[in-house]
């Protein structure tokens, strides 16, 4: 059985190898599976095949493996557009009927026939087997004859001219002056002759110009020159015109070739008995005025009275040789031709209109007058008088509040001509009374409120209630909400740029309230280095100084010390006279000061528009920008404390107007320190808050910046200070206090001294502050004057020689007195001294030496200042 399994096996596999034997045969490789011409049909054997098939070379035919077998061609249906497959003779290609309109082996090409418009502008359409061809006319181009053909392309119209396209040609529109196909023909407009009368003819591009002879003109020169256009004939005389030439047809009484000549018909004196002879145009006549005849040659006699010898309406009287006016009252003279002018003595009063009765042009038009003129009542004068008085020279005066117009409790107020109501405020009802007899409430305030402490005004004006705030010190605004208040730190100043105030009515002032301590400072500057005014602070005082070209014309100032810490308000006005005010309470007298005005018509301090408070800058603002030429003015020291309320013309200072380039250690509101609340100054020193530091009054003997240094001490320059970190390391001299400003460690110098360090004295002197020749003497924060003989005063602007000679007297007499005094002193001792001799013993003179001389040191009082004896 096992054996029978075995030999089924082997049958098997012989058979199996035998098969595939025969089939690798019939296609193998070149070496080993496709054998030579083992692929039948013109088939290719490719032995990189997987299955190592025969693949046929026909690629239309699809072969079975045994390459013997080919595929219909029109399996994969190859046409396309629907197109019917046929295979051709021999089974190996195939057709396609393709349906109407496509052609191609599988039908995908689409045939284009001539339609009714296959071809555009004219074309005519010929059928090509595969497309259609269009024949263009001329003008035209394209597949379609769609293109037009751009005949203007190649530029061929000249001298400017525009070229249209058209179809198969193209159209030149020249310019004027040239014709042509293409324009390039110049036009000759001379050809027409066109200028008249003999001109010359100039040929131009596209116009002509005639040259005209003399006596034409036109465009053509068409036109005869009309000689009598200037109208040479005068006085009416008629121009007749001709070729090149005029004339003159005169009228009666002229002659000459312009009628110039008036000819003289007086010249046979037709005038008779002295009447004088009027020469007129073509004519004469006689005035017979003063000659007592009338007529045309003045041959009638007249009588006197004839002639109206007589003025303002009197009556004329003839006699036998003369006449007599009889004058109406208000006239007198012969003639009655004066006027008596009732109103030359000013009968009328309390500024009252004097009106004569004479004039009969005034009837009709006064009220106080009748509205008819008499003569016989023409006589006098009338007063009108203005509103308020009466009488007939308006000498008394109506009282208007005689019938108590004013209400609700307001005060009358009787005014010439008017009265005026001074209404009061209910504090019971809180109601306000307005209006012209306070009838009115006011109810302005009812929902309104002024701010920091401003009061609020009611008011009725054009039938609207409103309110206006009266601000306190240091505020401004509609509602007081604007704080005016700037504080000042020393080396700084503000920068204001103002319109310049120019014309008649105009107000130019200056005014401010300052806080200060400094017994010099700078307040205010307005100009440039040739003219300029300065307010500034000078040992307390408020001086006022005006310079016009070079030379100082005006010096103003209040005797009442302001630096005292406390508020003062001081006030500018320039008019035709410089008023210095000093608005201060506890300021009783002396506090205004006037001075003629020192600028002329044309000139004036108002028109200058930068104005400078508490100081001058120096160089350059921190932003690079260049500010005036002011800088080599001397000055007083910067001012350090407060300004409130500044107005420069009228125009409030707000810290709104501190820019960071315009301003320098300026800031909003006041804030000031009181140094002395610690009590640095030791020993019983006296401490004075000096703003941004303070000072020590020393008892002797004590000194030093806190009177620490006793008297051992030799050296009396203030103290240094250490002022530094990592970044800086620098030193303050003279006491100056080192300060953080702007992220940056500076010295706060001391009022007197400046530089970086604060280690340079400042000259007070630079500044020439001496008047009228005074020297002047440099010292510590201050300068004092030595003034000449015949001068006084803190900087010698006093004129002493009106007083100098009764001075003089008065001095004499005191030191007459005061020899006269000491001589009855010297007797008087002398005789005590004998006697207490002759008393009491011996007389010591070393003792007395030596206890007559015991002066301590430290007791000695500092001199007073110095006074001037006149």
């Amino acid at each position: 059985m096992a054996l029978m399994k075995i030999n089924y096996f082997l049958i098997f596999y012989l058979s199996f190898s035998l098969l595939t034997y025969i089939k690798s045969s019939f296609c193998n490789k070149n070496d080993t599976t496709c054998l030579s011409n083992s692929c039948q049909n013109n088939s290719t054997c490719n032995d990189y095949s997987e299955d190592n098939n025969c693949h046929c070379s026909d690629v239309a035919i699809n072969l079975d493996k045994d390459c013997d077998n080919m595929r219909d061609p029109c399996f994969s249906n190859p046409c396309q557009r629907n197109a019917t497959c046929v295979n051709t003779p021999g089974g190996r290609s195939f057709l396609c009927k393709c349906p109407p309109g496509f052609s191609g082996t599988t039908c995908e090409t689409a045939i284009v026939f001539c339609g009714t418009n296959a071809c555009q502008h004219g074309g005519i359409c010929h059928q090509d087997p595969v497309h259609p061809v269009c024949i263009c006319p001329d003008g035209y181009a394209g597949r379609f004859c769609e293109k037009d053909l751009d005949e203007c392309a190649s530029s061929p119209c000249h001298n400017g001219a525009m070229c249209q396209d058209g179809i198969n040609g193209y159209f030149c529109f020249c310019v004027p002056g040239y014709q042509g196909r293409h324009c390039d023909l110049e036009v000759d407009e001379c050809v027409s002759d066109p200028c008249k009368n003999e001109a010359t003819c100039l040929n131009e591009i596209g116009r002509y110009t005639c040259i005209c002879p003399h006596d034409y003109s036109g465009v053509n020169c068409e036109m005869e020159v009309d000689e009598c256009g200037s109208q040479p004939c005068r006085n009416g005389a008629t121009c007749r015109d001709a070729l090149g030439a005029y004339f003159c047809d005169c009228p009666p009484g002229f002659v000459g070739d312009h009628c110039e000549l008036n000819s003289d018909e007086c010249a046979s004196q037709p005038c008779l008995h002295g009447g004088l002879c009027v020469d007129e145009h073509s004519s004469y006549s006689c005035n017979c005025t003063g000659s007592g005849f009338t007529g045309t040659h003045c041959e009638t006699l007249m009588p006197l009275c004839w002639s109206k010898p007589c003025h303002n309406n009197a009556a004329c009287e003839d006699s036998a040789d003369n006449y007599t006016c009889h004058c109406w009252p208000g006239y007198t003279g012969a003639q009655c031709e004066t006027h008596i002018n009732e109103c030359n003595m000013n009968p009328c009063q309390s500024g009252g209109t004097c009106v004569e009765l004479s004039p009969e042009k005034q009837y009709g038009r006064l009220a106080q007058l009748p509205s008819s003129f008499s003569h016989p009542e023409a006589s006098g004068y009338v007063c009108i008088c203005p509103p308020g008085l009466t009488g007939i020279h308006c000498e008394e005066d109506f009282d208007e509040c005689s019938s108590n117009p004013c209400q609700n409790g307001g005060t009358c107020e009787n005014l010439p001509g008017r009265y005026t109501c001074h209404c009061p405020f209910d504090n019971h009802s809180g109601t306000f009374y307005g209006g012209r007899n306070c009838s009115d409430i006011l109810l302005g305030c009812t929902h309104h409120q002024c701010l920091n402490n401003g009061i609020c005004v009611p008011h009725f004006r054009n039938g609207q209630h409103g309110f206006s705030c009266l601000c306190s010190s240091g505020y401004t605004g509609s509602l007081c909400e604007l704080v005016t208040t700037l504080s000042f730190e020393g080396h700084g100043f503000l920068w204001i740029t103002s319109d310049p105030v120019t014309g008649k009515g105009l107000v130019c002032n200056i005014a401010l309230g300052f806080q200060t301590v400094q017994p010099m400072a700078l307040l205010f500057f307005r100009g440039n280095k040739d003219m300029f005014i300065m307010l500034e602070l000078l040992s307390g005082y408020i001086h006022l100084s005006i310079q016009v070209n070079h030379q100082s014309k005006v010096l103003l100032y209040i005797s009442h010390n302001t630096s005292d810490g406390e508020w003062h308000s001081v006030e500018v006005m320039f008019a035709e006279a410089v008023t210095l005010t000093l608005l201060d309470n506890s300021c009783k007298e002396k506090c205004i000061t006037k001075a003629p005005s020192p600028f002329e018509s044309d000139q004036s301090i108002c028109a200058f528009q930068n104005s400078f408070l508490g100081g001058l800058p120096g160089g350059m603002t921190s932003n690079g920008i260049a500010l005036l030429n002011v800088y080599n003015i001397p000055s007083t020291p910067s001012f350090v404390g407060c300004l409130r309320d500044v107005k420069i013309d009228s125009n409030h200072i707000t810290p709104e107007d501190i820019l960071s380039g315009s301003s320098l250690n300026v800031k909003a509101g006041c804030v000031r320190k009181d140094w002395c609340e610690r009590q640095p100054c030791q020993n019983r020193g006296r401490c004075s808050n000096l703003w941004l530091n303070y000072q020590c009054d020393c008892y002797r003997p004590y000194k030093g910046p806190n009177c620490l240094r006793g008297k051992f001490c030799r050296h009396t320059r203030l103290p240094s200070t250490v002022c530094g970190n990592e970044k800086t390391n620098l030193t303050c001299y003279n006491g100056g206090n080192c300060s953080e400003f702007q992220g940056e460690l500076k010295c706060l110098c001391w009022p007197g001294f400046t530089g970086e360090w604060c280690e340079r004295d400042v000259d007070e002197c630079a500044s020439d502050p001496c008047f009228n020749g005074g020297l002047c003497q440099d010292l510590v924060n201050k300068f004092q004057c030595v003034c000449d003989v015949a001068f006084g005063g803190e900087r010698c602007e006093v004129d002493l020689a009106d007083d100098l000679i009764s001075d003089i007297f008065a001095a004499i007499g005191s030191v007459t007195s005061a020899l006269l005094l000491i001589l009855f002193l010297v007797v008087a001792a002398s005789v005590v001294a004998t006697h207490k001799r002759a008393t009491q013993g011996t007389y010591s003179p070393s003792r007395q030496e030596k206890e007559g001389s015991r002066v301590e040191m430290w007791s000695m009082m500092s001199p007073p200042a110095v006074e001037r004896l006149i």
